[in-house]
């Protein structure tokens, strides 16, 4: 449980159970018939469309240690049935050389991306857990430097044209691959430069232009089309579904039979997750006749900023549209940083830009007293308080702030074990 900050008796200040935090309605679609993937970026509340059928596989763009390779589930729907859609196969062959029979190209052999996270894709599934050199696709070579490919892949592409496809190696920044005709005709080879620094999780390429695709980079959620595994009774089989991913470097907490009006972040905190379907496609339901939206549930995510939002869906259209109507609540920023004093960890000053009412939280590990300053850039002091910190969590909303002109102010909370700060802005 959290505990309100105890004021000393002799200071003005005045508690309130919440303050008002900034909430927009926004909306993130996948398009009529959901033929495209929708990107939105939180700290704007803009968004961007690409076509589904843009690129058709994509690598890992993390770092020179992931090498996780994707193919594009993505497929659009008409009158309640998905249109062609790409499928990969591993049809157990380790030979580009081979011709590859498509009645040999069966179910069981199909592969699918795990939608998990960035770093794995379909191509990667099939690795030996036990190897740490085996990325599924190839085999690390440490006298090389690089992943060798070790296996042949298929590809039934939405025109239905059979393709092989071989990743030969990835050296740590640029993937080079074979496709083909499955008798081996119709030979390309194509490099791939990753880009480590663009926002984007993964490198997308095109089969039609032979390039790159150029996507957006700098977003949070992507409203798109890919496979799950759900029960039937029985199995778990695949189905498209709609759903949002979230970009790598992203943390998402689900808050499930709550009241999304008042449910409290620090509940969930330590429930955040670096999976990226998180929110996934279950947030809608489907009842024969029309979509609904699930009334008790709300999302936390927290940003690569360390920007910390709830996210809680109001609607959604369907495939006459696409679109998912939501409300974003952001609610400030969330720090372990490494200025934080022995003890204090979790620091949240909320809202910023701040109006006349200031929140700030935080974990400590021991009871103390607390001092708390905002100043002004030219350190003249503007408002001072303190505070008795109590072990655990500790909430501190402040509504007596005077009138402050627009600018940025700095807070500082004084403990015996330290000191640390917040800019804070002022709005108009």
């Amino acid at each position: 449980m959290s505990k309100r900050l105890s004021l000393f008796p002799a200071l003005p200040l005045l508690f309130a159970a919440t303050l008002n935090a900034q909430t927009t309605t926004h909306q993130i679609s996948a398009g009529p018939g959901y033929a495209q993937s929708g990107y939105f970026k939180l700290s704007d509340g803009t968004g961007q469309q690409v076509p589904h059928d843009a690129w058709d596989i994509a690598f890992s763009n993390l770092g020179s240690q992931q090498a996780g390779i994707f193919f594009n589930e993505s497929t659009a729907s008409s009158m309640g049935q998905p249109t062609a859609p790409i499928e990969a196969y591993d049809p157990f062959v380790f030979d580009f050389g081979e011709s590859i029979d498509p009645a040999n190209l069966t179910e069981d052999l199909r592969i699918y991306n795990p939608e998990t996270t960035w770093a794995e894709g379909a191509f990667n599934t099939m690795k030996d857990t036990s190897n740490a050199f085996d990325y599924g696709w190839g085999v690390y070579n440490p006298a090389q430097s690089k992943i060798t490919g070790s296996r042949v892949f298929a590809l039934k592409l939405r025109n239905g044209q059979y393709r092989k496809i071989m990743f030969d190696e990835y050296d740590g920044s640029t993937y080079t691959f074979r496709i083909a005709n499955l008798d081996g005709s119709n030979l390309e080879t194509h490099t791939i430069d990753t880009d480590f620094n663009n926002g984007s999780p993964v490198t997308y390429f095109s089969f039609a232009t032979g390039a790159n695709v150029t996507t957006p980079t700098a977003w949070d959620m992507v409203f798109c089309r890919y496979v799950a595994f759900l029960f039937d009774g029985t199995n778990y089989l695949p189905y498209f579904v709609t759903g949002i991913l979230m970009n790598d470097g992203i943390q998402t907490a689900r808050a499930a039979g709550v009241d999304p009006a008042t449910v409290d972040y620090q509940d969930y905190l330590d429930s955040l997750k670096n999976r990226i379907d998180v929110i996934g496609h279950d947030w809608k339901a489907f009842s024969g006749i029309s979509w609904s939206v699930a009334g008790d549930v709300a999302y936390f995510v927290k940003t690569k900023d360390n920007k910390l939002y709830k996210i809680v869906f109001t609607a959604f259209g369907g495939s006459a549209n696409g679109t998912g109507t939501f409300e974003k609540t952001y609610l400030g920023e969330l720090t372990s940083a490494p200025d934080l004093p022995a003890g204090i960890r979790e620091v949240l000053v909320y809202p910023n830009p701040v109006a006349d009412r200031l929140g700030i939280s935080f974990t400590s590990e021991s009871a103390a007293n607390a001092s708390l300053r905002l100043s002004d850039t030219g350190g003249r002091i503007v408002w001072s308080g303190n505070a008795r910190v109590q072990p655990g969590l500790n909430v501190l909303d402040i509504n007596d702030l005077p009138s402050l002109p627009a600018g940025n102010y700095i807070l500082n909370v004084q403990l015996p074990a330290g000191q640390f700060s917040r800019n804070i802005a002022k709005g108009r």
